[in-house]
């Protein structure tokens, strides 16, 4: 009988035992649970303010680079205009001016990116790159030499940097069209020099034209333009459309454009700043 109770008894104490064990352990785990939930919440409290942070930064970094880019292109087009600088310098300059800024707006997007994923060392890399475009841009119109142009052109992606060593190896002058103002358009455009404005009564607006050309009906496309004799339609599947083209023109890539156009043999990209565009003339 003694033994009976003594068998009760244990069994009640290790009942009591695991219940109060049971209990330490809950807490603890609430516990745990709980200071996980609140470290949690600081650090995605600290990771918004720092992307907060970071943002604002990058905003207020783009402003004052397009404005430094601003003076730098300034700087540049009065040495152009004074004649102190050379052809091939800046014909460098036009080149970098397209495709630069094409750099800096995915490299923009990138630092965007990065921050959003808190890669905080390629946010590093994004500025780094970011500061050394603003020290080699920050400089005085007496500064613009070879090597700044040199140092700006390493920023280029590499297959940019393609693109611009390929242009700058061949041509960049030919006699086949010049820049000429349309003052009934309001606009700059490159035309053949022997080329004078003619008014077109189907579109009713004023283009430059050679003496042999007239209007014509592009079927095609529903609309008039002027072309030559000899010149017929063609279609360009690449853009899925059709122009007035001589038999000698064959279809090029233009690489600053992203597209496709016909072009007569010997011509090459030329840079309209007026327009900020490039065409095969």
């Amino acid at each position: 009988m003694k033994f009976k109770r003594i068998i009760i008894l244990t069994i009640l104490i290790l009942t009591i035992l695991s219940l109060f064990v049971s209990a330490i352990h809950a807490d603890f785990s609430d516990g745990f649970k709980t200071g996980f939930q609140i470290g949690m919440q600081i650090r995605e409290r600290r990771e918004m303010k720092w992307k907060e942070e970071q943002l604002k930064i990058l905003e207020a970094e783009r402003v004052k680079r397009l404005e430094q880019w601003k003076i730098f292109i300034d700087s540049v087009q009065k040495l152009i205009d004074s004649g102190q600088m050379t052809p091939e310098l800046e014909k460098k300059f036009w080149v970098l001016n397209s495709l630069l800024l094409i750099d800096w707006q995915e490299h923009e997007q990138n630092l965007f990116d990065r921050i959003m994923s808190i890669d905080k060392d390629k946010v590093a890399e994004e500025k780094q790159y970011f500061k050394n475009a603003t020290d080699t841009i920050s400089l005085t119109s007496r500064q613009v030499i070879p090597k700044t142009l040199d140092s700006l052109t390493g920023l280029l992606s590499n297959d940019r940097k393609i693109i611009a060593n390929t242009f700058m190896e061949g041509g960049y002058s030919s006699s086949q069209s010049e820049l000429k103002f349309n003052p009934f358009q309001n606009k700059w455009e490159y035309a053949p020099p022997n080329s004078s404005l003619k008014f077109n009564p189907f579109e009713s607006k004023w283009e430059f034209a050679m003496p042999d050309e007239s209007v014509k009906l592009n079927s095609f496309e529903n609309k008039w333009e002027f072309a030559s004799p000899e010149e017929n339609t063609k279609y360009n599947p690449f853009e899925n459309k059709w122009s007035y083209e001589s038999d000698e023109s064959s279809l090029k890539y233009n690489a600053f454009e992203n597209k496709w156009e016909y072009a007569k043999p010997g011509s090459i990209l030329k840079y309209n700043p007026f327009s900020n565009s490039w065409s095969y003339e």
